[in-house]
């Protein structure tokens, strides 16, 4: 892992891990690991290594760079209380500042490593700025995954499931079993968006937990996560690693 500082402008810096592949493999192109509410922790470092060691060039950027506290403690059990300033730092975390980062990461990772097409893959929080992230710059961002997403749904103009339709390129959305961040009415308008959006959506209802992708969770579905890291290989497989149509 390389860690790196990116500037922000305005004074502001933000915390960037980036996973190369092993040395001698060029990279199929690059991977965006957009966080959960928890913050940066060795155990996501170890999801994007999986990227890496699959060729990928994987980056994992720090969503709370703006915010004082940028991690907090994982509850141990389902029963376990949350930190409720996770909970604020979520919510002040929009998508409109997630875009404008992403830019920067491209950007920076264009000029540093040469690196042009990306896929974006989000987990729980990040589900819906990786989601942003692939509306936003299609043209660099050209997948994306949103596995166990949370909030995914709001009562705004702005809410991430109305960027389904509006998101050009391939998406797979993974819905968690019994998810308070995502419950039955959530996960039935997110069906509804994804069939009108068409075949390059594809959306399923995984008979697993929220969290399931996280090896150091007490909700930890190891087949579900390895099915899942499936899917995201594949879908990044055909948007990025292959060329252009003409190429």
């Amino acid at each position: 892992m390389i860690p790196l500082s990116l500037d922000m402008g305005g004074g502001g810096a933000m915390a960037l891990h980036a996973f190369p592949p092993p040395a001698g493999m060029a990279p199929k192109g690059g991977v965006i690991f957009y966080m959960d509410a928890f913050g940066l922790r060795p155990e996501l470092d170890g999801l994007c290594e999986q990227y890496a060691q699959d060729g990928w060039f994987a980056l994992l950027p720090d969503l709370y760079w703006r915010l004082p506290r940028r991690s907090f403690p994982v509850p141990p059990s389902a029963g376990a209380p949350l930190d409720p300033a996770m909970t604020e730092a979520n919510l002040a975390t929009t998508m409109t500042m997630t875009t404008a980062d992403t830019r920067i990461v491209l950007d920076d990772a264009a000029r540093r490593f040469g690196l042009q097409r990306f896929g974006a893959v989000g987990h729980c929080m990040g589900a819906r700025h990786a989601l942003a992230a692939a509306t936003a710059w299609p043209d660099r961002v050209l997948a994306a995954a949103c596995l166990h997403g949370g909030r995914m749904v709001t009562e705004g103009a702005d809410s991430p499931h109305l960027l389904i339709r509006r998101c050009p390129g391939p998406l797979y959305i993974a819905m968690a079993r019994d998810d308070e961040t995502c419950p039955e009415a959530h996960q039935r308008l997110l069906e509804a968006e994804a069939q009108a959006a068409g075949p390059r959506v594809t959306i399923e209802r995984v008979d697993a937990l929220h969290g399931w992708t996280f090896p150091e969770r007490y909700c930890y579905d190891a087949a579900a996560a390895r099915r899942g890291f499936a899917h995201v290989r594949g879908l990044f497989g055909g948007a990025i690693a292959s060329p252009p149509t003409g190429s």
